[in-house]
């Protein structure tokens, strides 16, 4: 394999770690968003919690309100009794007072129902604060695993790309431009040929095209792909050497 061969593979090999690497990091705002769509919607469901318990309270007050009214009312109209002198005043009294107790019994009833909805609603506050002190603690611990993982990528890439700028430096200006022509559109811009297919586009190089790759001075394209072609057989005797 020529020297122009092994340094535009070593030139592909890097720009392929690079753009793994910039893949990882660019997946990081995904994750520290979905992180945070969680605890929001955590909280959100925390925040609906509080409501619901603060709505059985206000609810059993109310009741014990209408409760506390209808008796304050029930021990009036009962005051009247003895006052009452015709029996169709009596009669009115009575139905009144029958009102007054069925209420009474009606707000003790919903009540009742509150209490155990308060209940009920504060077990579920209880699991909604547990659920958002581990959501939190998960949240924190990607935002953490991001920011140190962003770190190490970033200090990768900064080494890659001194690298990169080492490995483009070695090549011929024209066949750097060449390949910087390449690569943008095609990863990797150099390939290996293996069983006469092109390793890139899995389409088959004609014979006359294998010929010239190893007897070319300067790079050979795949006529599919346009990437650049090295032979395996290549690749195997630069490795003996």
């Amino acid at each position: 394999m020529t020297v122009r061969l092994q340094q535009l593979l070593e030139l592909s090999r890097i720009d392929m770690q690079l753009a793994a690497l910039e893949e990882k990091r660019g997946a990081l705002p995904a994750r520290r968003a979905a992180a945070a769509a969680q605890r929001a919607a955590c909280e959100a469901r925390l925040v609906a919690a509080r409501d619901e318990v603060t709505q059985a309270e206000q609810a059993q007050r109310r009741s014990e309100g209408v409760a506390a009214d209808q008796e304050a009312l029930l021990r009036k109209l009962q005051g009247q009794q003895f006052q009452v002198k015709s029996n169709d005043a009596y009669t009115a009294l009575l139905s009144e007072m029958e009102r007054a107790q069925a209420a009474i019994s009606a707000a003790e009833t919903l009540v009742l129902e509150a209490m155990d909805a308060i209940e009920q609603s504060r077990a579920r506050l209880r699991e909604s604060e547990a659920e958002v002190r581990n959501v939190r603690a998960h949240a924190d611990a990607e935002e953490q695993a991001c920011d140190a993982l962003e770190k190490e990528l970033s200090e990768q890439v900064a080494q890659l790309r001194e690298s990169r700028d080492s490995a483009a430096s070695r090549l011929e200006p024209r066949l750097l431009a060449r390949y910087e022509k390449i690569a943008p559109r095609r990863r990797p811009a150099v390939t290996i040929v293996v069983a006469q297919i092109c390793n890139g586009c899995r389409v088959g190089i004609p014979p006359q095209v294998l010929i010239e790759i190893q007897r070319a001075a300067e790079p050979i394209s795949c006529p599919n792909c346009n990437r650049i072609l090295v032979l395996e057989e290549q690749l195997r005797e630069a490795a003996q050497r």
